[in-house]
């Protein structure tokens, strides 16, 4: 495969990955919820294996130096010889996915596993581990004590690597509707404004969202949002990041964005997904001056002509043209 043509394949594989975790991202926050999860498969629960507490997080998991967790809890957290193999522990998990009553220990285990840094596994895949256990820690009938503090303290510590703590900004922002403890509320508020500032990181695109989730957000927190969703709008946020703010200016009706979003679409160096989002923010938020920048796009590849055909007929309906 020559350069031009594995270059372009990379461009278009980034720009549909990019919009499928915006739209992703964008349910679990709506929702509140996880995806559903796979039918359980049967492993077997003896066997015990010692977990080091949760420390400096301001949740101790229990007074003891350490905690007894169940075999399946104790393979997922990656005792013993399948430490390395995704497939045994995901399957572990799996075997206890349902379950809506973990007991204190299981429950200190895995959120002792979730703070760690050392993993015999790939990154992506410790994520994708740690995304289903904080599901799982979520899911519980009685809230899991001290979920909320060792996710902020996850975020906080900086040991952990983005895809981590993406997973921790959606996780704390579908909690955030939840605690009644106004101190949490504030300092889970806090740590979402503080992803939402990281600019250089694909993260501060889903902190935007959990932010606009948040249904008890004050007037102050509202317009704090705005801000930090325009600036995200700019040239020089992460790429994703910058999809999600644009994407979220549209749909909160922040004009303020148009020159940013009309300047996307004339920059030289062009990403598809880029494209398709500020097509359908400024179809959402511009005039009949901009059909003729849009008007461009119905030539491009199928993605791009459908945005821009929406977007034009959304121009044209407000300004009462056919």
């Amino acid at each position: 495969m020559n350069n031009g043509i594995q270059s372009r394949t990379l461009t278009a594989s980034f720009a549909m990955a990019a919009l499928l975790c915006i739209a992703a991202m964008t349910l679990l926050l709506r929702r509140g919820k996880e995806p559903e999860s796979p039918p359980p498969i049967k492993i077997s629960s003896s066997g015990r294996a010692i977990v080091k507490p949760i420390t400096g997080s301001g949740f101790s998991a229990s007074p003891s130096a350490v905690e007894v967790a169940s075999g399946a809890v104790a393979a997922v957290c990656g005792n013993g010889a399948n430490a390395g193999r995704y497939e045994a522990r995901n399957d572990a998990l799996r075997s206890i996915v349902r379950s809506r009553s973990l007991t204190k220990e299981d429950a200190a285990a895995l959120m002792a596993y979730l703070a760690s840094t050392n993993d015999a596994m790939r990154v992506e895949r410790v994520a994708a581990l740690k995304n289903d256990v904080m599901n799982l820690l979520r899911r519980q009938e009685t809230p899991v004590e001290g979920l909320a503090e060792t996710l902020i303290a996850m975020f906080d510590g900086g040991a952990h690597p983005p895809a981590v703590l993406d997973y921790c900004i959606q996780h704390l922002g579908a909690m955030q509707g939840g605690i009644g403890d106004g101190a949490l509320r504030a300092r889970v508020h806090g740590v979402l404004v503080k992803a939402a500032r990281r600019k250089s990181m694909p993260y501060a695109g889903t902190a935007l969202y959990s932010l606009a989730a948040d249904r008890r957000a004050t007037p102050q927190q509202l317009e704090e949002l705005k801000r930090l969703t325009l600036a995200l709008c700019a040239a020089d946020a992460n790429t994703a990041a910058r999809i999600a703010a644009i994407q979220l200016a549209g749909e909160r009706g922040y004009g303020e964005a148009l020159p940013v979003l009309r300047g996307a679409l004339a920059a030289p160096r062009r990403n598809a997904a880029l494209d398709i989002v500020a097509i359908g923010s400024i179809g959402l938020l511009g005039d009949s001056s901009d059909i003729p920048r849009l008007s461009h796009f119905i030539k491009c590849d199928s993605r791009r002509a459908s945005a821009a055909g929406t977007a034009i007929r959304r121009i044209n309906e407000r300004s009462g043209t056919r």
